[in-house]
């Protein structure tokens, strides 16, 4: 009896967890589908997907990097999604080796979620997506997306 009791809180267990996941890829596919469709008439490239964690005070977000190639004379866009209420609590940020995080060629502004950016030397970028300073009192979820909308002439 005590056996099948086991099995039985374990597969309950199993369950539970594979719920848990299967939410948070929801998550992120629907986000990613949203995000998508806000770039326009600009052509979706890549998106960047990151789980933000909850932060212990004092604490400061590293973020999540990820390396792009970007190509001179390019005009390409940023959007960044996250779930409603917290628009203003975290950042994309696209960095170089000689543009470091702190001095960025782009950051996301206050309120406004598309960004639009002008290469002006083919090379390797560095996209960033992390709490903003002073938050991340909650774990969430957020999404960026890298899009064509075409050569700068």
């Amino acid at each position: 009896m005590k056996k099948i009791a086991i099995a039985i809180i374990s597969v309950a267990i199993l369950i539970g967890f594979a719920g848990m996941q299967r939410a948070e890829a929801q998550c992120k596919q629907q986000m990613v589908y949203k995000c998508a469709t806000d770039g326009g008439n600009a052509i979706y490239l890549r998106d960047f997907n990151t789980k933000l964690n909850k932060l212990r005070a004092g604490e400061v977000d590293p973020g999540t990097k990820w390396t792009v190639v970007l190509n001179s004379g390019t005009r390409y866009r940023f959007i960044l999604c996250t779930p409603p209420g917290l628009e203003s609590q975290v950042e994309l940020t696209l960095f170089d080796g000689q543009h470091p995080e702190e001095n960025p060629w782009l950051k996301t502004e206050e309120g406004r979620n598309v960004n639009d950016y002008v290469c002006r030397r083919s090379g390797m970028y560095y996209v960033s997506i992390k709490w903003k300073e002073g938050f991340g009192d909650q774990k969430t979820c957020a999404v960026g997306i890298l899009s064509f909308v075409g050569k700068n002439q």
